[in-house]
């Protein structure tokens, strides 16, 4: 009797993190997609109702959309995830595992929707998502995949200006870069199932919201990617960071060894990123190899334009005016401009035909980390009184930023304070970057209320393309002044 009620009856628990379970996630968060498919779907065939085991399959689907970005097939994932989280909400189980699923499957859809250019719809699932973290946070307090995510977005909320998060605050989701802070390295430093992907977020979020972090989280990125090697997505974000804070040769050895073998989710935006690299390096014959790479197997509409940007500076630069010609009319033709790379290449064919070819070596030189040689560039410059003042303001923004990197700080701040000068009576960005990084000099010498006046002035300036980026980055170093 007892062995009939056994088998006739499911168990009441039916989600778990298994072995299987294990090795699918394994390979997915690597980008060998189909071998995670094949787990996933083996472990799926025998237990249909694991929810670790549906989140894994979603999470399969929503990096080949978030990586690859391909319009024909963002409706079939989307509809395969919409269908996964009516699968998860009908589940009558009450297990830690349905709770995370059924928040992390909704964040995934929001983040899809967010792609596809859905703001509203994403917004909703968003909020929906918090909820269901923080539900968690409240019943399962010690499971630290929850603390991942959460801890990810409490930082992220609690990086945006303050006039958006009290509108986030009513609806429900409070942010605090402090708290999530904690959360996320609990999840990052104590053994649970997803630490590599906590130490991952806490390494691009410590990135993005502070600036002395840059160091700590190149190290950590850079460190992540050659304990795993067969890791696509650790080399991708590797790539990036180290790009960011203008670690170029590094960046490039990540590119050049990683995983190329068969099985992984094909990745053009990294052939993108390595022509920049090559691009700042003086390289263009590489750089024009990586781009034209990227364009022949990208199927999305972004980063099209940024690619012919960068294709036209690669042939400029290299003495190559007719093919220069060619892709510098192909910006206005091709891609969309929903990325910022995009939109400053469909700025830059309408606001600096002409560019001044020293500056513009000098500017991707300092871009890639190589400071003598932009400074040495720089010194083939001569102001005289016919120099416009768009040319003089960037003239003294370059020298400014390179001795920034050099650690130069006094010429630095001589040279932002020039190029603020240059800049009166412009719409240029010059300005307001350079009264940004006197913020950011003067906070790093302990003297908050100098930093507070160039922060503040940074906020001041109105009708520059870069306004949103500026502020955003101005009121969150302000808000890191508060604290003692």
């Amino acid at each position: 009797m007892c062995l009939y009620l056994f088998l006739s009856f499911p168990s009441q628990a039916a989600s778990v993190y298994s072995p299987a379970v294990r090795q699918a996630y394994e390979a997915t968060i690597s980008l060998r997609i189909p071998e995670g498919r094949r787990l996933v779907q083996q472990e799926l065939i025998g237990n249909p109702d694991n929810a670790a085991a549906l989140l894994v399959a979603n999470q399969q689907d929503f990096l080949t959309w978030a990586i690859q970005q391909n319009p024909e097939v963002s409706d079939g994932i989307l509809a395969r995830q919409e269908k996964r989280y009516q699968r998860l909400s009908s589940l009558k189980e009450n297990s830690v595992w349905v709770s995370y699923a059924l928040a992390e499957v909704r964040l995934q859809i929001a983040l899809s929707k967010l792609l596809q250019g859905n703001k509203l719809g994403a917004a909703w699932d968003l909020r929906q998502a918090y909820l269901q973290y923080s539900a968690n946070a409240r019943l399962y307090p010690d499971f630290l995949p929850n603390r991942k995510t959460l801890g990810a977005l409490q930082v992220l909320i609690g990086s945006v200006p303050d006039s958006y998060r009290v509108l986030l605050n009513i609806i429900g989701m409070q942010g605090s870069i402090e708290t999530g802070m904690t959360n996320l390295k609990a999840a990052a430093t104590k053994s649970n199932p997803f630490r590599e992907e906590a130490q991952l977020l806490l390494a691009l979020l410590q990135h993005l919201v502070d600036p002395e972090a840059n160091d700590l989280a190149a190290e950590s990125v850079l460190k992540l990617s050659r304990q795993s090697p067969d890791n696509l997505l650790f080399s991708f974000a590797a790539m990036h960071v180290l790009k960011k804070t203008r670690e170029s040769d590094l960046a490039l050895q990540v590119y050049l060894v990683r995983p190329q073998q068969p099985g992984y989710l094909a990745f053009p935006y990294l052939h993108h990123m390595a022509a920049d690299l090559y691009l700042y390096k003086g390289d263009f014959s590489n750089s024009i190899r990586s781009n034209h790479l990227f364009l022949s197997q990208h199927k999305g509409d972004n980063y099209l334009k940024a690619a012919n940007y960068k294709l036209y500076l690669a042939h400029w630069l290299g003495g190559q005016s007719q093919q220069a010609e060619k892709h510098l009319a192909l910006i206005a033709q091709q891609g969309k401009t929903k990325m910022e790379e995009d939109a400053y290449a469909e700025r830059f064919i309408k606001e600096q035909p002409n560019p001044n070819r020293y500056l513009m070596l000098a500017r991707l030189q300092y871009d890639g980390g190589y400071y003598e040689e932009a400074l040495q560039v720089m010194s083939q410059i001569s102001l005289t009184p016919e120099t416009s003042p768009a040319e003089r303001a960037e003239y003294y923004y370059r020298k400014a930023r390179i001795n920034h990197g050099m650690h130069n700080l006094p010429q630095a701040k001589r040279n932002y304070e020039q190029a603020i000068a240059a800049s009166q009576h412009t719409s240029l960005y010059f300005a307001p970057y350079a009264a940004l990084q006197l913020g950011y000099l003067y906070q790093d010498e302990q003297k908050p209320q100098l930093a507070r006046q160039w922060y503040t002035k940074a906020l001041a300036y109105k009708g520059h393309p870069y306004k949103n980026s500026i502020d955003g980055k101005a009121k969150l170093a302000l808000q890191t002044l508060k604290k003692p």
